[in-house]
């Protein structure tokens, strides 16, 4: 999550994160997008509703220390807690939640570490993070135009190059390689992130802008800080099917990565698949002609 600010936990736990699921087949979720991020109600251990931000650039789920000690949450063990920008870490709890309920499922004995940083959870009006991937065998599908999160059982079909993706996982987030002008480069998929398409700081320098990029503000990470900037490209950023041609675009200093948040997912229904470790990605536009039963576009424009 950037600042957005990423979480990478490095070592493993004894136990696994999420030991069962009850509930039905499928849950559709309200989210609340007022602060940029998808925000759901959360139970936990049948206290609640608390606001969790439901992050796929997280790689582990996150409560406040607040809430953490409010709901006296037993403490299993530590972890180390960095980020991608960052070769520095620092130690958090590690606590066990007997049950988290999200819509009409429950996920028990899950892993949770605890956030010392008030002031950022404060920001996301939030009491806590879940990690998309912590419904590993579901398919989460994040649906803003509608406001909502369907998780379901499935899998997407094989990878296409079009509409559906294989994704890697970099520092544990996942991520997939576009085209940049003709040039791969790696986006992580981050729904914890305000911005839109966001690339590598190397790419300050590296890639043909119609407008010079300019410094226009600060993102952190937990371990750090890094400058914004914003340009107008020159070329095409190409992801299968769609084109956004000659975008606005953010450039983060001394991420070694691309970053797609918010402002990209907003126009698109997105599909995650932990299992088989997959992405769909669907212009709102196709959706929605498809669900009416009417022939889809062949190619996107990437963005009204």
């Amino acid at each position: 999550m950037l600042r957005a600010r990423s979480f990478v936990l490095i070592g493993a736990l004894i136990a696994p994160l999420i030991v069962g699921a009850q509930g039905t087949d499928a849950t559709t979720i309200p989210i609340d997008l007022s602060t940029q991020r998808p925000v759901i109600d959360a139970y936990i251990n049948g206290d609640g509703p608390f606001k969790f931000v439901v992050d796929t650039g997280a790689s582990q789920t996150m409560v406040s220390a607040d809430l953490a000690e409010r709901l006296r949450l037993p403490v299993e063990g530590t972890v180390m807690v960095t980020a991608p920008n960052s070769s520095g870490a620092f130690r958090a709890q590690v606590h066990r939640i007997k049950e988290l309920r999200v819509g009409d499922l429950k996920f028990f004995d899950v892993k949770a570490t605890s956030l010392m940083d008030r002031g950022f959870l404060a920001s996301l009006q939030a009491d806590g993070i879940i990690s998309a991937s912590d419904f590993e065998d579901y398919l989460v599908t994040l649906d803003y135009r509608h406001k909502q999160i369907r998780i379901e059982p499935g899998h997407l079909p094989d990878a296409d190059g079009q509409q559906v993706f294989d994704y890697e996982l970099q520092h544990l987030i996942p991520g997939v390689t576009f085209e940049v002008g003709g040039k791969p480069v790696f986006f992580h998929l981050d729904t914890g992130s305000p911005f839109y398409v966001a690339l590598p700081g190397t790419m300050l320098t590296s890639a043909d802008y119609e407008q010079i990029p300019h410094k226009v503000g600060t993102a952190g990470t937990v371990t750090g800080g890094f400058s914004v900037y914003q340009g107008q490209l020159a070329e095409d950023v190409t992801f299968g099917k769609y084109v956004l041609e000659k975008p606005n675009v953010q450039i983060l200093d001394q991420m070694p990565y691309g970053n797609l948040g918010y402002l990209f997912f907003r126009d698109y229904l997105v599909t995650f698949d932990y299992t088989e470790m997959r992405v769909k990605l669907e212009f709102w536009r196709d959706a929605e002609t498809k669900s009416k039963g009417e022939k889809a576009s062949i190619h996107g424009s990437g963005r009204p």
